[in-house]
């Protein structure tokens, strides 16, 4: 997504934290890869997605998918026009001063595109390393990318579907774009901890729709970004994310709009989370960029028809629902007053 900017300035003002850097040189080593997802097939319309479509092999279908409308990796990784709205011919090329700090330094995205000033010259294992761990391999050592990129969650994905994300990556239009290393306060000494599965809430035995939770559950917090967007973030390196408040909300996302909108809480509370909303209500979040009483959800989530969320399959959407559905209650009254118009 556009990310967390308001956790992407706090940490680069220099408050200890230990972890990675989206940094890149600009000989065209590339940078900081993907995200990725669960679920089935190819996406309907959605976000810009891939150029493939039904010539694609499976593998790089799924790629496909995972990476336009899973993770929702153009949010970041694309750049923008002067009024916000991504440039499609530079689809997934990097966007410069991606998050900027008050003294005008930034952090940039790098260019995934099959250039090469993307990943052209990248191994598939570095490719891999980099969304997985966080390191970047260079001529002078390993470098650790910036926690924007949320490696630390990716960690856990399937080794298939990493596999299908790169893939898909090779196949990416090459679109020449040497972006710029980040400035100074962007560059750590190493990467975030791995989050502990352990930590992500598993669905009670007897939750009716257990099955599909558990898809959820993958899809929500092991290989997409929800859970990243959803809890706060500490400067901790060894435990970046809240697990104590985890998919409580609370992460504030200072995108330039009237208001700041704040990620809520999902949990199941049923004063302060989503106690009382159906799973069908959270598949119409997803799908059409719709709250249960019809209002629009702010940014930066990438629902309805032109966000990327708006191309998960019906299945991986309810598989979603059902899991934030069977999450304990965790009391977090969320202020937020952003108003935003349904798509």
């Amino acid at each position: 997504m556009f990310a967390r900017l308001s956790f992407v300035l706090v940490a680069g003002l220099g408050l200890a934290l230990a972890c990675g850097s989206d940094d890149d040189d600009t000989t065209g080593t590339g940078g900081a890869a993907g995200k990725g997802g669960s679920g089935g097939g190819a996406g309907e319309a959605g976000g810009m997605g891939g150029e493939g479509g039904g010539t694609e092999s499976p593998l790089v279908a799924r790629g496909d998918y995972l990476v336009n409308h899973v993770a929702a990796c153009a949010d970041c990784h694309t750049p923008r026009d002067e009024m916000g709205a991504p440039i499609g011919a530079k689809f997934l090329s990097g966007a410069e001063c991606f998050g900027e700090l008050p003294n005008g330094h930034c952090l940039h995205t790098r260019n995934l595109t099959n250039d090469e000033t993307g990943l052209k010259n990248r191994t598939d294992d570095e490719i891999k390393t980099m969304i997985r761990d966080g390191i970047r391999p260079t001529a002078t050592g390993d470098e650790a990318l910036f926690p924007a990129m949320p490696y630390y969650v990716f960690h856990n994905m399937k080794d298939e579907d990493l596999d299908a994300i790169v893939a898909y990556l090779r196949t990416v239009p090459a679109v020449e774009h040497a972006v710029p290393r980040s400035d100074e306060e962007f560059r750590v000494p190493g990467p975030a901890a791995p989050i502990d599965p352990d930590l992500i809430p598993m669905p009670a035995d007897d939750f009716p729709e257990r099955a599909s939770a558990l898809r959820g559950r993958y899809l929500a917090a092991e290989v997409g970004i929800c859970m990243e967007c959803h809890t706060q973030h500490t400067m901790d390196p060894a435990m970046l994310l809240d697990m104590d408040k985890v998919f409580a909300g609370g992460e504030e996302f200072d995108i330039g709009l009237p208001t700041v909108p704040i990620a809520k809480n999902l949990t199941s509370d049923s004063d302060t989370g989503l106690g009382d909303w159906e799973a069908t209500d959270i598949v119409k979040v997803l799908k059409e960029g719709k709250d249960k009483n019809g209002d629009g959800i702010c940014p930066p989530m990438p629902v309805g028809p032109m966000g990327a969320f708006g191309g998960l399959t019906d299945a991986d959407a309810l598989d979603i629902a059902n899991f934030i559905k069977s999450l304990p209650p965790i009391v977090n009254e969320i202020d937020d007053v952003c108003v935003f118009p349904p798509q």
